[in-house]
């Protein structure tokens, strides 16, 4: 017992030892080392403690930064292409923000009196610039990774207390930088960290307008249940109602809430009667819902307003051709159908290939429908027109 009081007794000592001479315990030591020295000792020291081993920290990591901006300055003069050190600016301003957060906190004599923000503020501020430059480099080398270091460093430490004060009035760089983060975080499918940094970025004025797609297309990858969808459509709507009602309608169209969307897309028409969005709409939700006579009716409007819309030509087809086709299951008995009714089937297939025909028309190349070729080909065939079906089958190549 007494042995296991002596060395606790001896271990509370040395790390008392530490706590008091942190800067002598850091000092001539490399970064690497000082930092795997302070973080071993850094939960049995105060915040005063903490804060000058920090501060220690930014002063080994600032004699290479200063270099490494130097090299850089030289480099933008000159046209040399010098390795410049930018891990060590990362270093400093790392530090000098964790510096920064203890060195707001009451010291040992209980009173808050910053020891360090003012010197690290004047000699850092401009370096902070050189993280972008080293994020850009890492992207241009596919180092993702590296990117996001040095973006995400950039942008906390714009919102950092050591920083805030200056780069809430001229920095005009964060709000970029945070959507270049939100979109490579989306890429790494990290879709929370993804929107706090999208949401940064739409913060920002200069950078908001830019950012509101893939802020949108991030908030839409986090929909997993009925409620996520009604929050989604929520934002969508604080975003800017008029301008995403396309999504609104469909969302709530999935969603099963049918009266909520025909009521948008009403209201829009009510307003618009010539809005073809709120026509594609209407018909994309009534083709969903297998009615195809109301999906080809607002389908037909659509192309009366912009009569170049590929898709919603594509769409007629669709509608047009599952009619007959269902039309000829419904009428079939046995497998035969009257002349009278298959009059009826080959009348919405004939319909459905004029379709198809203008779609044809419109995108010979298949740049905006791949697939309009192998639909032709099929209502062809339907309805006994093989030598077009068979033009077709040597145009695929097939």
């Amino acid at each position: 017992m007494k042995k296991l009081f002596i060395t606790a007794m001896v271990a509370l000592m040395a790390t008392t030892s530490f706590a008091q001479d942190i800067t002598k315990q850091l000092k001539g030591k490399s970064f690497d080392e000082a930092s795997s020295a302070l973080n071993a000792a850094l939960s049995g020291l105060s915040a005063e403690q903490k804060a000058k081993g920090y501060g220690m920290l930014t002063d080994i990591a600032y004699k290479d930064a200063s270099a490494a901006f130097d090299t850089y300055q030289l480099n933008a003069a000159t046209g040399k292409k010098d390795p410049v050190n930018f891990q060590s600016i990362y270093n400093a301003i790392e530090s000098a923000c964790q510096a920064d957060v203890y060195d707001n906190e009451p010291n040992d004599k209980g009173k808050v009196a910053p020891k360090f923000h003012k010197k690290n503020l004047d000699r850092l501020q401009n370096l902070r610039v050189l993280l972008i430059v080293a994020g850009q480099e890492c992207q241009e080398k596919e180092d993702n990774d590296g990117a996001m270091k040095y973006f995400k460093s950039y942008v906390n430490s714009a919102n950092s207390s050591l920083f805030a004060e200056v780069a809430g009035k001229k920095d005009q760089n964060a709000g970029n930088v945070s959507r270049v983060l939100a979109y490579l975080y989306a890429q790494k499918e990290d879709y929370v960290t993804a929107q706090k940094y999208a949401e940064i970025a739409m913060a920002d004025t200069a950078s908001a307008k830019d950012s509101e797609g893939i802020y949108i297309a991030i908030l839409d990858k986090q929909c997993k249940t009925h409620e996520d969808s009604l929050q989604f459509i929520e934002k969508l709507k604080q975003i800017d109602a008029e301008k995403y009602f396309p999504q609104i309608a469909s969302l709530y169209d999935r969603l099963g809430e049918k009266e909520k969307a025909a009521k948008v897309l009403d209201e829009v028409l009510a307003a618009n009667p010539k809005n073809k969005m709120a026509w594609a709409i209407k018909g994309e939700n009534a083709m969903n819902a297998r009615d195809w006579d109301g999906a080809i009716d607002a389908f037909k409007k659509t192309v009366e307003i912009d009569p170049e819309f590929t898709a919603v030509w594509f769409n007629l087809g669709v509608c047009a051709s599952s009619k007959g086709f269902d039309l000829n299951e419904k009428l079939s008995n046995n497998g035969r159908i009257t002349t009278e009714n298959a009059a009826k089937v080959k009348a919405a297939l004939t319909e459905a290939k004029d379709y198809y025909e203008k779609v044809q028309q419109l995108d010979p190349d298949r740049k905006v429908i791949s697939n309009w070729p192998y639909q032709l080909r099929m209502i062809y065939n339907a309805i006994g027109e093989t030598e077009k079906a068979e033009a077709i089958t040597k145009m695929l190549g097939e």
